[in-house]
């Protein structure tokens, strides 16, 4: 299947950052996302079955509103269980060029329907190799997945990725190939492509775990300086940004947060909110705990927007989900989650609509026609199904073609976002 190169219209056409605000064309730009980490794996062209689902998922996505997908750009083969199978980079220096082609594939046809990517470029958790398994390569020991170890241990060796220079010069090397690498398909070079958004400096990287670790942080802030000023160097045309989880991902310090995203090489701010993960909401308890839920997102949520309205720089809540109501198979009902996405768009769009820094948001995990597989079925014909990671339960905070009302809710929420730009 061939991709077209970018057109004419297109070229230069590079989302930029004014204040608080995103700019294309001369205009306020909001962030209408979904999360699409597994493009790359669908596109491969080994993998036919996959890169027409891709096409049709792009199509979807494209009605629906959506202007801005975050995808995986990196991924380590990794010995940990149930971590991404195909990986991109198979060794240090040593890369599956059917994976990278797969990613040509999604970037360029991205480009054609004007959807941008965030692309992130490593990843603090080993489903998809990330930091534990650059570790494992610097140190040669074996990489360790979560749960191998207690859980603030487990976050006091992953924070040594900070200040391991072998580990950090494997990644760099890594982002340099792929920022310089020329797209088989469309001729354009990805630092020279419109179609990406920004980069990511990881998935939700963290100084560890602790309220005791203060010397680890400021490590960590060190590499966020330096990784984020080195893609800079590399690539004068896009966006950086963290992949930040916000203040759960800054030890819960509001100034930690604050310090991370005023470096000045770091072009806009991003938080995640994990209701599950955090405890707040229960799906075998939904009608109990969605009132604490919406409550805790709030409280979570205001004061980020507060933080980058001093910073004067845009905000984009760039993952959040939640569960079906009492189980995950589709014909459970969704009506928590769209209590929970209609709260989040709320504060988006007040915040928006009053000149505010939060300017969009993606949301965890669009699954579109893939669907959580049974006990025991074995691996869809795409590799992919429901687009879940493999350490986690098939259709968990997934957004399916079928989930009629929440598909309503986004895209009412996009219109809404895309108007305001316009009228401005």
């Amino acid at each position: 299947m061939a991709v077209a190169a970018a057109p004419a219209s297109f070229a230069g056409e590079f989302v930029t950052v004014s204040g608080r605000q995103f700019v294309l064309d001369g205009r306020p730009w909001y962030a209408c996302g979904a999360n699409l980490w597994y493009g790359a794996n669908l596109g491969r062209p080994s993998n036919p079955l996959g890169r027409a689902r891709l096409v049709r998922e792009l199509d979807r996505l494209q009605k629906l509103g959506i202007n801005q997908l975050r995808v995986l750009g990196a991924s380590e083969q990794c010995a940990v269980p149930r971590t991404l199978r195909p990986a991109i980079t198979l060794s240090p220096g040593v890369y599956d060029e059917d994976m990278l082609q797969g990613l040509d594939f999604l970037i360029g046809e991205s480009g054609k329907r004007r959807l941008r990517l965030v692309i992130f470029l490593n990843n603090y958790w080993d489903w998809s190799g990330g930091m534990p398994q650059y570790l494992a390569w610097a140190t040669g020991r074996p990489a360790r997945g979560l749960g191998s170890l207690p859980w603030r241990e487990w976050n006091r060796v992953q924070a040594t990725f900070y200040t391991n220079k072998a580990g950090q010069e494997m990644a760099r090397r890594y982002m340099a190939m792929l920022v310089d690498r020329t797209n088989t398909l469309t001729g354009l070079k990805y630092r020279d492509d419109p179609a990406i958004m920004a980069w990511e400096l990881a998935n939700e990287p963290r100084p560890g775990e602790g309220d005791d670790n203060k010397a680890v942080f400021m490590e960590f802030l060190r590499w966020v300086e330096s990784v984020s000023a080195y893609l800079h160097s590399l690539d004068s045309h896009h966006l950086v940004t963290t992949g930040s989880e916000g203040l759960r991902g800054c030890l819960e310090s509001v100034d930690y947060f604050r310090q991370v995203h005023a470096v000045k090489t770091i072009d806009y701010a991003v938080i995640h909110v994990w209701p599950n993960n955090w405890g707040w909401f229960k799906r075998d308890r939904f009608q109990e705990t969605i009132g604490a839920t919406l409550e805790n997102a709030r409280a979570y949520i205001l004061p980020h927007i507060a933080v980058t309205d001093s910073l004067n720089k845009p905000l984009v809540i760039e993952e959040f989900g939640l569960d079906r109501d009492g189980g995950l198979a589709t014909d459970k009902g969704v009506g928590s989650r769209d209590r929970f996405y209609s709260e989040v768009f709320r504060l988006i769009e007040n915040s928006a609509a009053s000149g505010g820094s939060a300017a969009g948001s993606d949301f965890w995990l669009w699954g579109g026609e893939g669907r959580p597989s049974s006990p025991g079925a074995g691996p869809p014909a795409d590799g992919i199904g429901a687009g879940d990671m493999l350490q986690e339960p098939s259709g968990l905070n997934t957004v399916f073609d079928c989930d009629q009302s929440t598909l309503a809710i986004v895209a009412r929420h996009y219109s809404n976002l895309q108007a305001l730009g316009r009228g401005r």
